[in-house]
Parts: C-alpha cells; sequence; structure tokens
C-alpha cells in the first residue's frame, strides 16, 4: 500500500505516480468506493482500476450540508453499513415501481461502483441519463452519470476516456452547480481536476478555488488538504486532517480517515514512518473498528525492524471488518521472512497471489519471494 511503477498514463498532467502514491490510493477506506474520485478519474490501465475499484471508485457523496450520501433515510442506513447488495437491490426494486426515483438511481450509481462488472456500470449510466432527462434539476442524476461514466470508459482504455472526459467533468460541474453545499459533488470535481490530465480538462488551481469556496471550513479544510496531498505535502495534509478525524460529519470524517491513510502510507514508504505515526495512532483511536489504523502502525512497526510487533498489529488488523481491502498476507508474508518462519511466510504469501488482488507490483514481489523461499 514501493519500487517505481508506471501506475497511471504517460498523458497524465502530473508526474508519474509511484508504486508509493498508488498503493496509497488502494489502500483508502472501505467506503471509499463511493466517495474518492481519485479512483474513478486516476486515468489508470484497466489493471490498475480493477484493484482500485475494490478500495475506492467514486467521489464523496452527501446530502446538501452534510455529507451523507442519500437524504432517504433508508438508503443512507443501507450505504452507512456497506450493504451495497442490498442497496442495489432496493434501488432496483424502487425504479422498477417508479422509473423516476432520483434518489434510487443514486443508490444503483454508487452500488455499481463496488466492483468491476461492467454491464452494471452501463445499465447505471443509462438509469442516471434518463434521470437528467426528466430531471435536469436534479443534482444526484448529473453526479450518477459523472462518476460511473468516468469509471466505464476507462476500463475501456484511454481513447475512450479521452472522448468522454468533457461529459464527466460537465456532468459533476453541474452537480455541483446546482447544489454546491453538497460536499460530494464538490468533492468530485475537485478530485476530477487534480487526477485528469490538463488536456482533459484537469487543473490544480480549479481544485485548490473550489476547496477554498467550499461552504463550511471544514470542508475546505479537507479538500485543501486533498490538494495538498496531491501535490506530494503528505506531512501537510495529516496535521489538516488529523483534527476532522471526528468531526460530526460523518462524510468529512471519512474522507479525513482516507486521505490521511494515503499521506501516512506515502510518508512510511518514502522512508519517514516517524511524521506518519502520530496521525495513525489517532486514527487507531478515533476509528477502532476500522483496520487501517493497526495496519498502519504495522507498516511503522516494520520500517523500524521490529517484525515480531508489527505481525501482532497486522493480526489486529485483520480483526476488522474492513480488513478485506488491505494486502494483509502480502505484509505478513514480509515480516514472517525477516523472522526467519520461512513456512509461515510462504503460506502468507501463497494466499496473497492466490487472490490475485492487489497492486501489480506487490503481487510480483510477493511472487519473487516466493520463488526464493523455494515455493
Amino acid at each position: 500500500m514501493t519500487t517505481r511503477l508506471n501506475f497511471c498514463p504517460p498523458l497524465q498532467r502530473q508526474p508519474t505516480p509511484t508504486t508509493t502514491q498508488a498503493s496509497a490510493r488502494a489502500e483508502h477506506g472501505a467506503r471509499a468506493a463511493p466517495r474518492v474520485l481519485a479512483q474513478v478519474l486516476a486515468w489508470c490501465p484497466q489493471g490498475a482500476l480493477r484493484a482500485l475499484a475494490t478500495a475506492a471508485l467514486a467521489a464523496g457523496l452527501a446530502a446538501p450540508a452534510a455529507a451523507q450520501m442519500f437524504k432517504d433515510p433508508v438508503l443512507q442506513g443501507l450505504y452507512q453499513k456497506d450493504r451495497f447488495v442490498e442497496l442495489q437491490s432496493l434501488a432496483r426494486e424502487r425504479l422498477a415501481s417508479q422509473a423516476s426515483d432520483a434518489q434510487a438511481v443514486l443508490a444503483l450509481a454508487v452500488s455499481a461502483l463496488q466492483g468491476n462488472d461492467a454491464p452494471t456500470r452501463q445499465a447505471a449510466i443509462e438509469r442516471a441519463q434518463a434521470c437528467m432527462a426528466q430531471q435536469p434539476q436534479a443534482a444526484v442524476c448529473h453526479y450518477a452519470l459523472g462518476v460511473v461514466l468516468g469509471v466505464q470508459s476507462m476500463s475501456e482504455g484511454l481513447l475512450k476516456a479521452a472522448r468522454t472526459s468533457g461529459t464527466v467533468k460537465d456532468a459533476l460541474a453541474q452537480a455541483h452547480a446546482l447544489e454546491p453545499a453538497w460536499y460530494p459533488a464538490r468533492s468530485a470535481l475537485v478530485e476530477f481536476y487534480l487526477l485528469a490530465p490538463g488536456m482533459m480538462g484537469g487543473s490544480i488551481a480549479r481544485a485548490q478555488e473550489l476547496a477554498r469556496a467550499a461552504p463550511t471550513p471544514e470542508q475546505a479544510r479537507v479538500l485543501q488538504a486533498r490538494v495538498d496531498l496531491q501535490e506530494g505535502r503528505s506531512a501537510a495534509a495529516l496535521q489538516s486532517l488529523a483534527p476532522l478525524l471526528k468531526t460530526p460529519d460523518a462524510g468529512l470524517a471519512d474522507d479525513a480517515a482516507q486521505w490521511g491513510f494515503a499521506a501516512a502510507s506515502k510518508l512510511i514508504s518514502e522512508g519517514q514512518a516517524a511524521q506518519a505515526q502520530p496521525f495513525l495512532e489517532r486514527l487507531a483511536r478515533d476509528r477502532p473498528d476500522s483496520a487501517s489504523g493497526p495496519y498502519g502502525l504495522a507498516r511503522v512497526r516494520a520500517a523500524e525492524g521490529a517484525h515480531a510487533e508489527a505481525l501482532k498489529l497486522y493480526d489486529q488488523a485483520a480483526l476488522a471488518p474492513d480488513a478485506a481491502r488491505l494486502p494483509l498476507d502480502y505484509r505478513r508474508g514480509i515480516a514472517l521472512q525477516e523472522l526467519g518462519r520461512t513456512a509461515d511466510a510462504k503460506a502468507a504469501f501463497t494466499r496473497f497471489v492466490g487472490v490475485g488482488k492487489g497492486q501489480k507490483a506487490s503481487l510480483e514481489d510477493a511472487r519473487k519471494r516466493l520463488q526464493a523461499l523455494g515455493g
């Protein structure tokens, strides 16, 4: 979640991200899937997109004035509990009886971004387009189109992404224009400007403008931290995000946790684990049900050479409900190998490679380590 890897296309405006940056994106929070447009519009190859889709494939979504996903309490309840299969089922039922149900269209879009199923995404796109035609003033319809089309077109290749980038940007911009206080729409547009190449409409300056113009100081702070993270100012991002981990606004708190975890992971991989440790300690304390805190602290301990302590923390992280999103067996394997527990290390690497989910560089490294261990 540490060598250089061409993670995104060379045409990207920013320097090609390192594996460190790619890993930070992939090891975001569990509900980053419908929250972070970094993965929706990362303009990365299909393989990278597939790996990221399970972690975070959309923008921050929320109702006006608060960063919750839905105005509808039933849909919001399912979303908050990560019950995306039920969310998708309910969305389909509601749309079958009322095709103009904009909240159900949004639910269909959110649930479509939980995997790598192109037909499901295409169905969500068609529903969003119909929603826009029927309710042109409904921000959620434009938003749903923008985030799902961004993923779908990227999965079909860079040429398709280039052809549809204008449509994606326009949809996100219209969602924001219709409901400027809706944090998810603003967050999604910030992500687009940060991650899209300049030739496709990306602009750091526009992202910063949107961040500064956010309707609350908390929104402005978290979005500016996102800009800092993109620009390589990871320590500054952590300083801004740490106080927001327990903000009453759940959506903002989620973004603070996810982006902070990404910044901390980047610092660890750059040999600056000490700078990441205070944030990760706070993350573990403030979000005890998440694997991110103990996992990140395990990375810190491993960087210090304390592999036995790291292994205990990896085991603790494995107990969290969102543990499956993290490459725990890969990291366990490294710790076990360093401790001389060859058989256990081989078993961990074998599990990681067998599942086949994770960064390409990590999978390749695990295979090399297996070979060296005689596996």
